[in-house]
């Protein structure tokens, strides 16, 4: 999970008394929110046991008809709990570059077990207004928590699009090198910090924005986990009546979380690339030798 969110759960625990039992959040099934991606067809979860949402970005098909190639990027969760036979499986897949978007202090909790011959960098995002922010969602738990629901796309668009808009642009940089690759990408869950840079990589790709959305709600299979994880988070919130699902927007890979940053983008820079140019600092010669990387023609 996002490290606010612990922080917010935290900040809530001595705030008995002052909870909004009439602000309740009414759960929704994560399972209905999944969509099949169109012309997918293919098994892209890996077969690793102690890390969730592990699957393949590749094998997506493009506007063109070209198809982004399997086995070179990676999305998942953390890595901390790999046994020795998922880092045989990663070894054997050669994989070179670990992204760890995760923050320190989620690092220093669970540090990654990483494939043998492969660099691990930590890249963690930041928020130049966290204080505000977490003030800002201490009281939308505690007086309106259909507040909630705003929250992620919020955060989606202002710190992960805007504030850290050049930690994108470096991680694609890295990623048009064929020397980091094979490569894999994650956050706690592989839900949102990793599903910016996923959505990033597959839109300039070529990937129409529907299969990007459908790639992106995947993540909702793993929901049960991340209601576990986040279960433990807010026990001290219990006493005062609150339950893990007054929280579940904040869990959920919505589709219309994802569609609205790619609207953003469009919205106040055109296209994915001049976001990606204008904003992330990346070239044109750098988004051309990605699709030379990644894109293979049709069989």
């Amino acid at each position: 999970m996002i490290p606010w969110i612990l922080a917010l759960v935290a900040a809530a625990a001595g705030a008995a008394g002052f909870i909004a039992w009439r602000n309740r959040i009414e759960p929704v099934d994560p399972h209905s929110l999944i969509i099949t991606p169109p012309d997918d067809g293919q098994e892209r979860f890996a077969p690793i046991s102690g890390s969730v949402n592990f699957r393949d970005v590749g094998g997506y098909r493009t506007a063109s008809g070209q198809w982004v190639r399997r086995g070179l990027v990676y999305r998942s969760g953390m890595l901390s709990r790999l046994t020795d036979a998922d880092l045989d499986w990663l070894q054997g897949q050669q994989v070179k570059w670990v992204c760890d978007l995760r923050s320190q202090e989620e690092v220093n909790a669970e540090p990654d077990r990483v494939p043998p011959g492969a660099v691990y960098s930590n890249r963690p995002l930041t928020d130049p207004d966290e204080n505000r922010e977490r003030r800002r969602r201490l009281m939308a738990l505690l007086f309106n928590r259909r507040n909630l629901n705003n929250m992620m796309p919020e955060y989606y668009q202002r710190v992960a699009l805007e504030a850290n808009a050049a930690l994108y642009g470096d991680i694609l940089r890295h990623l048009s090198d064929p020397q980091h690759l094979p490569a894999i990408i994650h956050c706690t869950a592989g839900k949102d910090r990793t599903g910016v840079g996923v959505a990033l990589l597959l839109a300039v790709l070529g990937v129409p924005e529907e299969t990007i959305v459908a790639d992106y709600s995947l993540s909702n299979q793993f929901y049960t986990t991340f209601r576990e994880y986040s279960s433990k988070a807010i026990a001290p919130l219990t006493k005062v009546g609150v339950k893990i699902d007054d929280i579940q927007p904040l869990l959920i890979a919505h589709p219309n979380t994802i569609r609205a940053a790619l609207a953003h983008i469009r919205n106040r820079y055109g296209s994915v690339d001049r976001y990606l140019i204008d904003r992330a600092g990346l070239d044109e010669a750098t988004l051309e030798r990605l699709r030379a990387t990644f894109l293979q023609a049709p069989a």
